[in-house]
């Protein structure tokens, strides 16, 4: 009995340390599915919570990430209805995201590849260093640095390709990461 009660307060730990890490990481690639994705995560954790790696949010980043893959395999079968949607356009609050450098930044990321944009957004979003995203993606440090490299200059490249905004149009810019680690 009293192992029970250490595993669920190991657990409730582990929970409460690392859910809104892991429910930003989703919510910023599947906004739709990000409170299952986010159970689905957790209910993983609970299973094999005895093989927990010390820094647990790699890991649960790893599974959290894993789910979405499989969510989007699934959603394929359903592409006509995928489809109608991703041509409806996103609603966005009046006042937020509404600047031009954060339009910039959207169109640029919009343009890269998926295993560049993880790897920038895990390492600015995310805030992991090139370790964690490591553990996170399942590849050498190494793998990272270059990934990151050149995801960074890519993403460089094609803000330089953006229109120029005029100096008027200018506001400051609700994304505030860096890009430098």
């Amino acid at each position: 009995m009293a192992e029970d009660s250490t595993r669920e307060a190991r657990f409730n730990q582990l929970y409460d340390d690392n859910f809104d890490a892991v429910h930003r990481y989703v919510w910023r690639r599947a906004p739709l599915n990000a409170d299952d994705v986010a159970a689905e995560t957790f209910l993983v954790a609970w299973r094999r919570l005895d093989d927990m790696p010390a820094t647990a949010l790699p890991w649960l980043i790893s599974v959290a990430r894993g789910t979405l893959l499989n969510e989007r395999r699934r959603s394929r079968r359903q592409v006509a209805v995928s489809d109608r949607l991703a041509a409806e356009p996103v609603f966005q609050p009046e006042g937020e995201g509404d600047t031009v450098a954060s339009d910039l930044i959207e169109a640029a990321l919009a343009v890269l590849s998926d295993r560049d944009r993880e790897v920038l957004l895990l390492s600015v979003w995310e805030d992991l260093d090139r370790a964690a995203i490591a553990d996170a993606l399942g590849c050498s440090k190494t793998n990272v640095s270059v990934r990151l490299h050149r995801a960074r200059r890519r993403f460089a490249d094609d803000l330089e390709r953006q229109p120029p905004a005029t100096s008027s149009s200018l506001r400051p810019a609700t994304f505030t990461g860096g890009f430098d680690a």
